[in-house]
């Protein structure tokens, strides 16, 4: 979230454009060059599109994990690409004396009576390819934020060997703070654990466990997700605020912290708005797998009719062996035992309306995100969701669409099922 811009969205919206700059970056000693800008007239005209997600799912999955991708359509440029790394970057220019924050620098040197922002980096990532169309003057561009990474490395006898070795030289126990920090970093990924809720939470991983309930195309970004799943957040690369030798870093999206912060939305395109006659249920069940396939379920509170359960098929409880392990990772998930709790996974904290809607303009409205849009539906006066997906197209027109895709009822089950796992 930008909350600087959020709270002067109407002014902003009503009274300024965008300045979108598309630059490359070259490999240099200790790291990346300073972005070259590219011609606006090698761009062709309209054609950036940057996707970015928590989760694209029909059902909710917690853990996030989804690589960013850019596409673009240049022209005439016969520069080699491959190797390089592009920057998207965005500035506000608006009239008069709206300052949306100290921090933000507006100036006016550039354009008499306007001011603008410090540029903010909507995209940085590798290039992954760039290939001629049938038209031979046009390539389309593609590229991927640094999650991209951790999808093509396999880890099963990766985490085998760490963990085989772990145990022969100590024992199966480890924090999620060491293993998180281990196996991020074999896949160039350094973010701040300090804040998670199992940071220091013992995991009792067998390595024949693993070896079982892994699979061969399991990827380090699959670790990344149950990971962050067993900490109820999600991990996105979120692009840098300075440009000097730019360099992303992982986000980590609690939607439990923001649950009591709402944006509102004043306008949007009619066209391109829609939402779901419901708002999914509550999560008032959870059950996990452990120990090879046996399964744990739990009530957050005592059910009723219409409820939605989360349903877990973690590789790393899988190679938990018995509960008692298990449940102090799922203590601080839910804390359903304390009369105080603040749930990280049930209870409200999903409980959001599907829907999907095109904003202009407004590039500081981001995934993970909680929004209220305004309707003149007598039933639904206001649509208030999370924002699960974006995608921001074009530069001059720039448009913004955001998503939240969702069931009702998530885990529809039979209640016995459950009950024989309690």
């Amino acid at each position: 979230m930008i909350s600087e811009l959020y709270a002067i969205d109407d002014l902003l919206v009503s009274s300024y454009d965008n300045i979108v700059t598309i630059g490359i970056q070259s490999k240099v000693t200790g790291g990346w060059s300073d972005p070259v800008p590219l011609d606006p007239s090698n761009i062709v005209s309209e054609s950036l599109e940057i996707e970015q997600s928590i989760c694209d799912d029909q059902e909710l999955k917690i853990g996030g994990c989804i690589p960013s991708q850019l596409t673009l359509s240049l022209v005439d440029v016969a520069e080699d690409l491959s190797g390089k790394q592009i920057v998207v970057t965005v500035q506000s220019r608006y009239q008069g004396g709206i300052y949306p924050s100290d921090s933000l620098y507006p100036r006016d040197d550039l354009y008499p009576n306007t001011r603008i922002t410090d540029p903010y980096v909507l995209f940085v990532g590798p290039i992954y390819s760039c290939k001629k169309t049938n038209n031979y003057h046009i390539k389309k561009l593609i590229a991927f934020d640094r999650m991209y990474y951790p999808s093509s490395i396999k880890c099963k006898n990766r985490v085998y060997i760490y963990v085989h070795l772990h145990d022969q030289q100590s024992s199966p126990d480890f924090s999620f703070f060491d293993i998180m920090g281990w196996f991020f970093s074999k896949a160039r990924i350094q973010f701040d654990r300090s804040e998670l809720i199992n940071k220091n939470t013992i995991l009792q991983m067998y390595d024949t466990y693993w070896q079982e309930v892994a699979d061969n195309k399991t990827t380090f970004l699959n670790l990344y997700r149950w990971l962050c799943e067993l900490n109820g957040v999600f991990l996105i690369e979120d692009a840098p605020t300075d440009i000097t030798g730019v360099r992303a870093r992982p986000r980590v999206i609690a939607p439990y912290q923001t649950i009591n912060r709402i944006y509102d939305i004043s306008s949007y395109s009619i066209d391109g708005f829609d939402y779901d006659d419901f708002v999914t249920k509550e999560i008032r069940c959870v059950q996990f797998e452990y120990n090879k396939g046996k399964r744990i379920g739990f009530f957050h509170v005592d059910p009723y009719e219409e409820y939605s359960r989360y349903d877990s098929e973690n590789a790393i409880l899988n190679s938990i062996e018995l509960w008692n392990n298990v449940e102090p990772i799922i203590e601080n998930l839910e804390e359903a035992k304390s009369s105080d709790h603040v749930a990280k996974i049930t209870g409200a904290v999903y409980r959001y309306r599907p829907f999907k809607a095109s904003i202009f303009n407004r590039w500081w409205v981001q995934v993970g995100d909680r929004i209220r849009l305004p309707t003149n539906d007598p039933e639904v006066p206001f649509v208030e969701s999370i924002v699960l997906s974006r995608k921001i197209k074009g530069m001059y027109g720039l448009t913004v669409e955001i998503e939240a895709k969702g069931v009702e009822i998530m885990g529809k089950e039979n209640d016995e099922e459950i009950n024989e796992s309690l």
